[in-house]
């Protein structure tokens, strides 16, 4: 897979004692392009591990050893592994999470190429990481931030979870032979 690297300065160093766990799909509003822009600039403090457009181009923008700012609110989370403090406030999910964005907006159907490379890039993060490939693990930006539309119903989940397994098995398959 070809990434490009696109440096994002808005991250935090190390993950401050967490390991990702899950993968948080988001979807830009925008171009890919836009969001290089947006990413790369200070003003916009926000950032994400990757960028994936619908040509199926991949950049980096955060190494996944360190802290993407790509959930910055909690609001009515529905995902079942948020964690939260005794007081009832929820941890940062950036610690613990790996994001990534795709190009378009909340009513564009994905490209297959956008599936294809999305479902390659989560396969190769879950094998570094120890992630389970499932609904569990795979989640939208809407789970944890309810005023999010990120997947909406333009997005098949489950397909690209589907992609993302069969891409492990096969990568699994290579490392036993």
């Amino acid at each position: 897979m070809n990434i490009i690297n696109k440096p994002s300065p808005n991250f935090l160093p190390g993950r401050q004692g967490y390991k990702p766990q899950a993968i948080i799909i988001h979807i830009m509003q925008g171009t890919l392009y836009g969001t290089d822009s947006w990413f790369q600039s200070t003003i916009s403090k926000t950032s994400a591990h990757y960028g994936i457009g619908k040509m199926g181009q991949v950049h980096q923008y955060v190494n996944e050893k360190d802290t993407a700012l790509h959930v910055n609110r909690v609001n009515a989370p529905t995902w079942s592994l948020i964690k939260s403090w005794d007081n009832g406030l929820y941890l940062n999910p950036n610690y613990y999470t790996i994001g990534i964005e795709h190009e378009g907006d909340y009513s564009n159907e994905w490209t297959d190429e956008m599936y294809e490379i999305s479902g390659k890039l989560i396969s190769e993060i879950s094998l570094r990481w120890n992630i389970p490939i499932n609904r569990q693990h795979i989640i939208g930006h809407h789970e944890i931030y309810s005023l999010k539309k990120c997947l909406a119903t333009a997005v098949d989940i489950h397909k690209l979870i589907s992609i993302a397994n069969d891409y492990a098995l096969s990568a699994n398959q290579r490392i036993a032979v």
